[in-house]
């Protein structure tokens, strides 16, 4: 039996572990370009390979967050009381998209892990 987890707490477990890091993997991506291109003291393939890293960086965030929204979501309905005052909740903080919307699209998950969120939700 998975322990209740209340809305709050679910939202705050959802900053730090989506939406820190990405944000994170994003800054940390372009702060790498930002320090070594500009001082020009590196090698020519370097600097292609800092403002490759730097271009990267908003998918590699993207790609952080699909990976793990659906397992946050898995996480934060199992413990909920109420799926849906949790989902709704998660849209208002923008932890989450709206049904059907590109961010949910874009989740990378199991056929099974989507199954069981469906299940959770009641859309299954």
């Amino acid at each position: 039996m998975t322990a209740r987890v209340t809305i709050d707490q679910a939202i705050q477990k959802a900053r730090m572990t989506v939406h820190m890091p990405a944000t994170c993997i994003m800054f940390a991506a372009w702060g790498q370009a930002l320090i070594l291109v500009p001082s020009g003291q590196l090698p020519q393939v370097f600097l292609f390979m800092s403002m490759a890293v730097a271009v990267s960086g908003w998918p590699l965030a993207w790609l952080y967050r699909a990976w793990m929204t659906p397992r946050w979501k898995l996480w934060a309905y199992a413990g909920a009381g109420n799926v849906q005052q949790m989902k709704d909740a998660a849209i208002v903080a923008k932890v989450i998209g709206p049904d059907g919307g590109f961010s949910e699209k874009s989740e990378i998950c199991s056929k099974e892990m989507r199954a069981q969120i469906l299940r959770l939700e009641g859309r299954a």
